[in-house]
Protein backbone atom coordinates (compact mmCIF):
# COMPACT_ATOMS: atom_id res chain seq x y z
CA UNK A 1 0.00 0.00 0.00
CA UNK A 2 1.43 3.72 -1.12
CA UNK A 3 1.62 5.63 2.55
CA UNK A 4 2.15 9.00 0.70
CA UNK A 5 2.59 10.39 -2.54
CA UNK A 6 5.64 9.62 -2.52
CA UNK A 7 7.19 6.61 -1.07
CA UNK A 8 7.06 4.60 -4.35
CA UNK A 9 8.46 7.49 -6.07
CA UNK A 10 11.16 6.60 -5.10
CA UNK A 11 11.64 3.60 -7.12
CA UNK A 12 11.88 6.31 -9.74
CA UNK A 13 15.74 7.14 -9.04
CA UNK A 14 18.13 6.71 -11.25
CA UNK A 15 21.96 6.19 -11.19
CA UNK A 16 22.92 9.68 -12.52
CA UNK A 17 21.77 12.25 -10.34
CA UNK A 18 19.14 14.54 -12.06
CA UNK A 19 20.21 17.90 -11.17
CA UNK A 20 20.24 18.84 -15.70
CA UNK A 21 17.79 18.23 -17.44
CA UNK A 22 18.79 19.01 -20.39
CA UNK A 23 20.60 15.55 -21.48
CA UNK A 24 17.60 15.22 -23.81
CA UNK A 25 16.46 18.11 -26.55
CA UNK A 26 13.33 19.03 -27.34
CA UNK A 27 11.64 19.17 -30.13
CA UNK A 28 11.27 22.34 -32.48
CA UNK A 29 7.34 21.70 -33.27
CA UNK A 30 4.97 19.88 -31.12
CA UNK A 31 1.24 19.97 -31.79
CA UNK A 32 -1.16 22.98 -30.78
CA UNK A 33 -2.16 23.16 -27.47
CA UNK A 34 0.87 20.73 -26.32
CA UNK A 35 2.64 21.21 -23.41
CA UNK A 36 7.23 20.07 -23.88
CA UNK A 37 8.51 18.27 -21.11
CA UNK A 38 12.43 17.68 -20.08
CA UNK A 39 13.41 14.05 -20.52
CA UNK A 40 15.87 12.42 -17.73
CA UNK A 41 15.93 9.07 -18.29
CA UNK A 42 12.26 9.02 -20.29
CA UNK A 43 11.05 10.29 -17.04
CA UNK A 44 8.58 13.16 -18.10
CA UNK A 45 9.44 16.56 -15.86
CA UNK A 46 7.36 19.80 -16.07
CA UNK A 47 7.83 22.99 -16.02
CA UNK A 48 5.25 24.44 -13.39
CA UNK A 49 4.50 27.23 -10.88
CA UNK A 50 3.78 26.68 -7.05
CA UNK A 51 0.39 28.83 -6.63
CA UNK A 52 1.11 30.88 -9.33
CA UNK A 53 4.02 32.95 -8.72
CA UNK A 54 6.88 29.93 -7.57
CA UNK A 55 8.74 28.55 -10.49
CA UNK A 56 8.89 24.72 -10.43
CA UNK A 57 9.96 21.72 -12.27
CA UNK A 58 7.66 18.40 -11.30
CA UNK A 59 7.92 14.65 -11.94
CA UNK A 60 4.93 13.47 -13.40
CA UNK A 61 3.91 10.22 -11.79
CA UNK A 62 1.03 8.34 -12.73
CA UNK A 63 1.59 5.77 -9.93
CA UNK A 64 1.06 8.91 -7.77
CA UNK A 65 -1.91 10.43 -5.84
CA UNK A 66 -1.79 14.35 -4.97
CA UNK A 67 1.66 16.64 -4.62
CA UNK A 68 4.53 15.86 -2.63
CA UNK A 69 6.52 19.20 -2.11
CA UNK A 70 9.87 20.23 -0.84
CA UNK A 71 9.02 21.36 3.28
CA UNK A 72 10.15 25.07 2.31
CA UNK A 73 7.25 25.37 0.34
CA UNK A 74 4.82 25.24 3.69
CA UNK A 75 3.28 28.31 4.55
CA UNK A 76 1.92 27.23 8.07
CA UNK A 77 5.35 25.97 9.64
CA UNK A 78 4.35 26.28 13.39
CA UNK A 79 0.94 24.20 12.86
CA UNK A 80 3.28 21.63 11.05
CA UNK A 81 0.21 20.04 9.45
CA UNK A 82 1.01 16.75 7.87
CA UNK A 83 -0.91 18.17 4.59
CA UNK A 84 -1.84 21.86 3.22
CA UNK A 85 -3.57 23.11 -0.02
CA UNK A 86 -1.25 23.62 -2.88
CA UNK A 87 -2.12 25.26 -6.10
CA UNK A 88 -0.24 24.19 -8.99
CA UNK A 89 -0.10 24.97 -12.75
CA UNK A 90 1.33 23.67 -15.67
CA UNK A 91 0.55 25.38 -19.04
CA UNK A 92 -3.22 25.95 -18.97
CA UNK A 93 -4.22 23.38 -16.47
CA UNK A 94 -4.04 24.62 -13.22
CA UNK A 95 -5.50 22.45 -9.40
CA UNK A 96 -5.87 23.15 -6.18
CA UNK A 97 -4.47 19.67 -4.33
CA UNK A 98 -3.38 18.49 -1.39
CA UNK A 99 0.52 18.55 -0.81
CA UNK A 100 2.49 16.40 1.06
CA UNK A 101 6.07 17.60 1.93
CA UNK A 102 9.59 15.70 1.81
CA UNK A 103 12.34 16.83 3.93
CA UNK A 104 15.65 17.90 2.85
CA UNK A 105 17.04 15.09 3.14
CA UNK A 106 15.35 13.21 1.28
CA UNK A 107 16.47 10.79 -1.85
CA UNK A 108 13.84 12.26 -4.63
CA UNK A 109 14.91 15.71 -3.48
CA UNK A 110 18.51 13.96 -3.66
CA UNK A 111 17.98 13.04 -7.19
CA UNK A 112 15.99 15.54 -8.98
CA UNK A 113 16.66 18.68 -6.88
CA UNK A 114 15.08 21.03 -4.55
CA UNK A 115 13.00 22.81 -7.06
CA UNK A 116 10.94 19.44 -8.76
CA UNK A 117 8.11 18.11 -6.92
CA UNK A 118 6.07 14.85 -7.48
CA UNK A 119 3.12 15.59 -9.43
CA UNK A 120 0.21 12.45 -8.98
CA UNK A 121 -1.89 10.86 -11.93
CA UNK A 122 -5.32 13.20 -10.23
CA UNK A 123 -4.29 16.46 -11.41
CA UNK A 124 -5.18 14.98 -14.37
CA UNK A 125 -8.14 13.52 -13.52
CA UNK A 126 -11.39 13.55 -15.91
CA UNK A 127 -8.89 14.33 -18.53
CA UNK A 128 -7.64 12.28 -21.29
CA UNK A 129 -3.81 12.86 -21.33
CA UNK A 130 -1.69 12.15 -23.97
CA UNK A 131 2.35 11.12 -23.75
CA UNK A 132 4.65 11.23 -26.56
CA UNK A 133 7.69 9.86 -25.19
CA UNK A 134 9.06 10.13 -28.53
CA UNK A 135 8.36 13.91 -29.17
CA UNK A 136 8.43 14.90 -25.42
CA UNK A 137 5.56 16.18 -24.86
CA UNK A 138 2.02 15.93 -23.50
CA UNK A 139 -1.50 17.63 -24.59
CA UNK A 140 -5.05 16.75 -23.90
CA UNK A 141 -7.19 15.04 -25.93
CA UNK A 142 -10.98 15.96 -26.48
CA UNK A 143 -13.10 12.84 -26.09
CA UNK A 144 -14.16 13.00 -30.12
CA UNK A 145 -10.30 12.69 -31.28
CA UNK A 146 -10.33 9.12 -29.76
CA UNK A 147 -13.13 8.01 -32.55
CA UNK A 148 -10.19 8.78 -35.17
CA UNK A 149 -7.24 6.91 -33.08
CA UNK A 150 -6.05 4.23 -35.65
CA UNK A 151 -3.40 1.47 -34.68
CA UNK A 152 -4.15 1.81 -31.48
CA UNK A 153 -4.55 -0.88 -28.67
CA UNK A 154 -7.06 -0.23 -25.65
CA UNK A 155 -6.58 -1.86 -22.87
CA UNK A 156 -9.13 -1.55 -19.70
CA UNK A 157 -7.75 -0.63 -16.55
CA UNK A 158 -8.80 -0.66 -12.76
CA UNK A 159 -8.49 2.34 -10.68
CA UNK A 160 -8.18 0.70 -6.95
CA UNK A 161 -7.40 2.22 -4.30
CA UNK A 162 -5.85 5.36 -6.61
CA UNK A 163 -3.86 2.97 -7.92
CA UNK A 164 -4.18 2.48 -11.33
CA UNK A 165 -4.30 -1.80 -12.43
CA UNK A 166 -3.63 -3.26 -15.54
CA UNK A 167 -3.60 -6.78 -16.68
CA UNK A 168 0.17 -7.58 -17.52
CA UNK A 169 1.34 -11.10 -18.70
CA UNK A 170 5.37 -11.70 -18.51
CA UNK A 171 6.92 -14.38 -20.44
CA UNK A 172 10.62 -15.30 -18.93
CA UNK A 173 11.91 -19.42 -19.91
CA UNK A 174 8.75 -21.03 -20.44
CA UNK A 175 6.74 -19.65 -17.55
CA UNK A 176 4.44 -17.55 -17.35
CA UNK A 177 3.46 -14.41 -14.76
CA UNK A 178 0.61 -13.30 -15.20
CA UNK A 179 -1.67 -10.68 -13.10
CA UNK A 180 -2.37 -6.69 -12.61
CA UNK A 181 0.56 -4.42 -12.29
CA UNK A 182 0.59 -0.89 -10.86
CA UNK A 183 1.16 1.44 -13.41
CA UNK A 184 3.91 3.53 -12.28
CA UNK A 185 5.38 6.57 -14.56
CA UNK A 186 7.09 7.82 -12.03
CA UNK A 187 9.55 4.43 -12.08
CA UNK A 188 12.38 4.67 -14.31
CA UNK A 189 12.82 0.87 -15.00
CA UNK A 190 10.57 -1.37 -17.08
CA UNK A 191 9.35 -4.01 -14.97
CA UNK A 192 9.39 -4.56 -11.16
CA UNK A 193 8.61 -7.84 -9.09
CA UNK A 194 8.89 -8.34 -5.56
CA UNK A 195 11.42 -10.70 -4.74
CA UNK A 196 9.60 -13.76 -3.72
CA UNK A 197 7.95 -13.89 -7.46
CA UNK A 198 10.99 -15.42 -8.49
CA UNK A 199 10.33 -18.95 -6.35
CA UNK A 200 6.67 -18.30 -6.56
CA UNK A 201 6.44 -18.98 -10.44
CA UNK A 202 9.37 -21.08 -10.08
CA UNK A 203 11.66 -19.24 -12.38
CA UNK A 204 15.87 -20.51 -12.86
CA UNK A 205 17.51 -18.63 -10.11
CA UNK A 206 20.81 -19.51 -12.15
CA UNK A 207 19.96 -16.89 -14.43
CA UNK A 208 19.58 -14.17 -13.32
CA UNK A 209 21.94 -11.39 -12.96
CA UNK A 210 23.03 -9.49 -9.79
CA UNK A 211 23.46 -6.18 -8.11
CA UNK A 212 22.73 -3.88 -5.87
CA UNK A 213 20.60 -0.75 -6.13
CA UNK A 214 21.83 2.45 -6.03
CA UNK A 215 18.56 4.82 -5.57
CA UNK A 216 15.86 2.26 -4.57
CA UNK A 217 16.91 2.81 -0.91
CA UNK A 218 19.55 3.84 1.32
CA UNK A 219 20.86 -0.45 2.10
CA UNK A 220 21.39 -0.53 -1.37
CA UNK A 221 19.33 -3.37 -1.88
CA UNK A 222 20.39 -6.80 -3.52
CA UNK A 223 18.41 -7.23 -6.74
CA UNK A 224 18.50 -9.92 -9.52
CA UNK A 225 17.92 -8.92 -12.89
CA UNK A 226 16.34 -11.17 -15.31
CA UNK A 227 15.67 -11.04 -19.40
CA UNK A 228 12.13 -11.47 -20.21
CA UNK A 229 11.20 -12.98 -23.11
CA UNK A 230 7.98 -11.10 -23.36
CA UNK A 231 6.13 -8.38 -21.79
CA UNK A 232 2.36 -8.19 -23.02
CA UNK A 233 -0.38 -5.24 -21.70
CA UNK A 234 -3.32 -5.81 -24.01
CA UNK A 235 -2.37 -6.67 -27.75
CA UNK A 236 1.29 -4.46 -27.15
CA UNK A 237 4.31 -6.79 -26.57
CA UNK A 238 8.04 -5.98 -25.97
CA UNK A 239 10.78 -8.46 -26.18
CA UNK A 240 13.85 -9.19 -24.73
CA UNK A 241 13.70 -6.21 -22.20
CA UNK A 242 14.59 -6.58 -18.32
CA UNK A 243 12.94 -7.38 -15.25
CA UNK A 244 13.73 -6.24 -11.77
CA UNK A 245 13.12 -9.07 -8.50
CA UNK A 246 14.03 -6.92 -5.29
CA UNK A 247 13.10 -6.70 -1.53
CA UNK A 248 13.93 -2.96 -1.62
CA UNK A 249 12.09 -1.27 1.79
CA UNK A 250 9.98 0.43 -0.83
CA UNK A 251 8.34 -2.13 -1.91
CA UNK A 252 5.54 -1.96 0.25
CA UNK A 253 3.20 -4.51 -1.96
CA UNK A 254 4.86 -7.87 -0.70
CA UNK A 255 2.12 -9.93 -0.57
CA UNK A 256 -1.56 -8.69 -1.51
CA UNK A 257 -4.11 -9.75 -3.81
CA UNK A 258 -4.51 -6.26 -5.76
CA UNK A 259 -1.21 -6.39 -8.08
CA UNK A 260 2.14 -8.21 -8.97
CA UNK A 261 4.47 -5.47 -9.60
CA UNK A 262 5.25 -2.16 -11.42
CA UNK A 263 4.74 -0.66 -14.90
CA UNK A 264 7.41 1.77 -15.53
CA UNK A 265 8.68 4.43 -18.25
CA UNK A 266 11.38 1.85 -19.90
CA UNK A 267 7.68 -0.14 -20.88
CA UNK A 268 5.56 3.12 -21.96
CA UNK A 269 8.63 4.81 -23.93
CA UNK A 270 8.14 2.44 -26.73
CA UNK A 271 4.21 3.04 -27.41
CA UNK A 272 2.26 6.41 -28.06
CA UNK A 273 0.60 6.37 -25.05
CA UNK A 274 -2.91 7.85 -24.20
CA UNK A 275 -4.62 7.82 -20.21
CA UNK A 276 -8.42 8.30 -20.53
CA UNK A 277 -9.19 8.97 -17.25
CA UNK A 278 -12.44 9.51 -17.58
CA UNK A 279 -13.51 5.89 -18.44
CA UNK A 280 -10.13 3.86 -17.44
CA UNK A 281 -8.62 3.30 -20.60
CA UNK A 282 -4.98 3.04 -21.78
CA UNK A 283 -4.21 3.61 -25.10
CA UNK A 284 -1.31 1.94 -26.72
CA UNK A 285 0.36 2.05 -30.39
CA UNK A 286 4.03 1.15 -31.16
CA UNK A 287 6.00 4.07 -31.82
CA UNK A 288 7.04 4.16 -35.49
CA UNK A 289 11.13 4.26 -34.66
CA UNK A 290 11.55 1.63 -32.27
Amino acid sequence: MRLSAFLVCILSLCSVKASVYSADSVPDVIPKGAIPFHSFKNNVILDGFINDSVPMKALLDIGAWGLAVPEYLRADKEAGKKSERIRFNVGDWTKTMDATFMSPGSQFLHWYGEDCVLLGWDFFNRRILEISYKDQYIRELKPIELDSLKGYDCIKFQNRGRRLLIPTTVTIGGKIIEGNCWIDTGLNGTLFFAHNVLSKCGLDTGKTNEGRAKNLDSNRTKVNIMSADTITVGNSMLKGKDVIFTDSEWFVFKENDMYIGLLGNQFFRYFSVIFDFRKNNLYLKPSASD
